[in-house]
Parts: structure tokens; C-alpha cells; sequence
């Protein structure tokens, strides 16, 4: 692959992870992220700062992931949090 190609590999590839992250399809994120770190060492291992050029997109949209992930955990806490209240209600309604 040149380096190039690789480039285009870790864009498309990164901005797929984030689109999975911002359409909350957590199954396809997490197959994605599973093989985010080897390709980004390998092209790193292979081109060194050549591939320096894309970092600030990269960082980009790993910053939005993040944001979008974190966005989601508290989500779940707070269903988690409500879920917890109405099964307490329910407990002190059948005693």
C-alpha cells in the first residue's frame, strides 16, 4: 500500500468510527475501533511523520468520539438511575 493509500485507509477508516459513533451503532463502532490501533502503528512503523499531515483530522474525530461516547455513558447512567427509582417504587408498592 502507498503511502497515499494508507493515508485514505486511516481517514475513511476514522471517519467510519465516528460516523458509527454518531449514528450510536456501538456494534459497528467497536468492530471498527478493534482494529483502529494496528493500523495506525503499522502506517506509523511504515511512514514515520510522513503520515503527520492527517493527525490534526484524526484527532479531529477521535476528540467528537470521545464526546460522543461520554455523551452515551451518561445516558445510560441516567436510564440506569430512573430504571433504579421505578423498581424501588415498584417494591414499595407491592409491600
Amino acid at each position: 500500500m502507498t503511502l497515499q493509500n494508507t493515508k485514505i485507509s486511516l481517514l475513511a477508516h476514522s471517519k467510519n468510527m465516528l460516523l458509527s459513533a454518531q449514528r450510536a451503532d456501538w456494534q459497528r463502532f467497536s468492530e471498527l475501533d478493534s482494529e483502529w490501533l494496528k493500523m495506525l502503528e503499522t502506517a506509523v512503523n511504515k511512514y514515520g511523520q510522513q503520515v503527520e499531515d492527517i493527525s490534526l483530522e484524526l484527532l479531529a474525530d477521535n476528540v467528537q468520539i470521545q464526546e460522543l461516547i461520554e455523551k452515551e455513558q451518561r445516558l445510560i447512567l441516567r436510564n440506569l438511575q430512573n430504571d433504579t427509582k421505578n423498581m424501588v417504587s415498584v417494591k414499595t408498592y407491592l409491600k
